[in-house]
């Protein structure tokens, strides 16, 4: 019960996190791509080439990661036995005890 609801809200934040920076690439594009090559824009061109560029390369970046992340999970390391000394050195102890 509790593996699938965490897989399913997991789903849900991809899905946020995915549709956010798509918005946000598109966003950056329009800025590059069509504010940028207008005649006189409002802060200048330079500025919306900036920002556009800007835009899309955090975008992309954090879209990479996100997707990477939830497609190719780091695998996990098999947890060892806990062993505890006390218990061991009184296991010897014993052993030692019963020899002679």
């Amino acid at each position: 019960m509790a593996s699938s609801r965490f897989r399913r809200e997991r789903q849900q934040r991809v899905i946020k996190i995915t549709t956010i920076f798509t918005v946000v690439l598109a966003v950056g594009c329009y800025m590059l791509f069509v504010i940028s090559r207008s005649f006189k824009p409002l802060f200048g061109n330079t500025f919306h080439i900036l920002v556009g560029c800007s835009l899309i390369a955090v975008s992309s970046l954090v879209l990479l990661v996100t997707l990477k992340n939830y497609f190719f999970p780091k695998k996990r390391k098999k947890r060892s036995n806990v062993v505890f000394l006390e218990d061991e050195l009184r296991k010897l102890k014993n052993k030692q005890q019963q020899e002679p």
